[in-house]
């Protein structure tokens, strides 16, 4: 009795320690991925504990199994879920959810879709499930079936948040192809805005946010694609889109888009490119992926950058950072395929400081009616330490230029240059 009292105290230390103190320290300290390692390991030992104490608390497994599955260690992830599957543990579903989608990543696609299959069994009713199901038998190479179960992911997320609206599942000769497509930038504030569209009665969301068809995923044909959006037919006064913000770094996307939809709304968000790249080096840095201090990561960057003009790898640190900052290189290359008229540019600044007046002017450009939302909350917002004078400076020396013939080519002002 005492050892299970104290292992629910180590419990509820791990939790105290990844919910109040991690967040508190991330916004004073700037060595982000040391922060993470030290607490992280505090966590971890805390959950490791409480189950050694009590090994019926399979609470402590299946947090430990999340904190691992964020850590990307997917194969200690995937034995922490084990472990908790058929014990006392009330969400068992969401264990097989979870098991499938670690398994997906340590690329076992027969157990992954096996898991996922169990926790649909077990809840039926949750679109997540079919979702993530489609992805694995989509990396089995299982297209049709993958088909199948995204149509009935989508069906069941509509279903769910707007009950009244039904979808012609059945009648694919009257679908409606995709209406807008957020193309571009990564941390400029694309899921916020992507998530006030589908809060408007006239615009369905697809299954997920970000689809990476047009750059990652051509060889699985445009059927697949399409059944990531709702079966909307021709006589539904409704719309519907996407927004991965990857696709306006690639001329090839936009060559791939306008060969099968050239009629497609374009929307971009823009935002101060010092701003951005400072956001994106914290989101890496949360992630584990740039162990580097920023002043360290910003300086690297901008030598190669400012030596070697064609870097075009993910990873590379200049095309992190600086790369997707010169919208100018990337806009030009989009509007020497697609008309103008087709684009809507909106200033980043002016959706978070005015985000009703920002949203209100994409749903004239979408052709719907005005909207109020009830609330417009910032989604995915960073929080991090204040950044040195001396990185900011260096940053708005490099980008002064091209955002000078971003001005030029757009014919608007942005006021990024302070």
């Amino acid at each position: 009795m005492i050892n299970k009292t104290i292992a629910r105290q180590f419990l509820l230390f791990g939790d105290f320690l990844q919910q109040s103190v991690l967040p508190d320290l991330l916004q004073k300290f700037r060595q982000y991925h040391l922060i993470f390692l030290y607490t992280e390991t505090a966590i971890i030992l805390a959950y490791r504990l409480a189950f050694l104490l009590d090994p019926s608390l399979a609470e402590a497994n299946y947090k430990l199994g999340r904190l691992f599955q964020r850590q990307q260690k997917w194969q200690k992830a995937a034995k922490a879920f084990e472990k908790v599957k058929n014990s006392n543990y009330s969400e068992q579903a969401d264990i097989y959810f979870r098991l499938g989608k670690v398994l997906l990543n340590l690329e076992k696609f027969d157990e992954s879709v096996s898991s996922l299959r169990q926790a649909i069994e077990l809840s039926p009713d949750n679109f997540l499930y079919y979702q993530h199901l489609g992805k694995a038998l989509s990396e089995e190479g299982k297209i049709s079936e993958a088909i199948k179960n995204n149509q009935i992911a989508i069906g069941k997320k509509i279903s769910k948040i707007h009950p009244n609206i039904i979808l012609n599942l059945h009648q694919k000769q009257h679908l409606l192809i995709p209406n807008f497509i957020i193309i571009g930038q990564v941390k400029c504030g694309t899921s916020s805005l992507y998530y006030y569209l589908t809060q408007h009665p006239q615009i369905l969301p697809a299954i997920k946010k970000e689809i990476h068809f047009w750059n990652n995923n051509l060889d699985k044909g445009i059927d697949w694609y399409l059944s990531h959006f709702p079966a909307i037919s021709s006589e539904q006064d409704l719309i519907t889109g996407e927004a991965t913000p990857n696709y306006l770094n690639s001329k090839d996307v936009a060559l791939s888009l306008f060969q099968e939809f050239p009629h497609m709304k374009l929307i971009v968000l823009l935002r101060n490119p010092v701003d951005r790249a400072i956001s994106q080096y914290y989101m890496f840095s949360k992630a584990r992926i740039d162990k580097s201090s920023l002043e360290k990561s910003i300086s690297s960057a901008l030598e190669i950058s400012t030596t070697q003009s064609n870097m075009n790898s993910y990873h590379n640190l200049s095309n992190r950072y600086i790369k997707r900052g010169q919208y100018i290189d990337h806009l030009c290359k989009w509007m020497g395929i697609f008309p103008k008229k087709q684009f809507l540019i909106l200033k980043s600044e002016e959706l978070f400081a005015n985000p009703e007046a920002t949203v209100n002017q994409v749903f004239q450009f979408l052709g719907v009616e005005s909207y109020q939302l009830q609330e417009y909350r910032n989604h995915n917002e960073g929080k991090y330490p204040s950044v040195s004078r001396s990185v900011r400076e260096a940053l708005n020396y490099y980008f002064r230029p091209y955002n000078q013939k971003l001005e030029e080519y757009l014919e608007r002002k942005f006021d990024w240059d302070c």
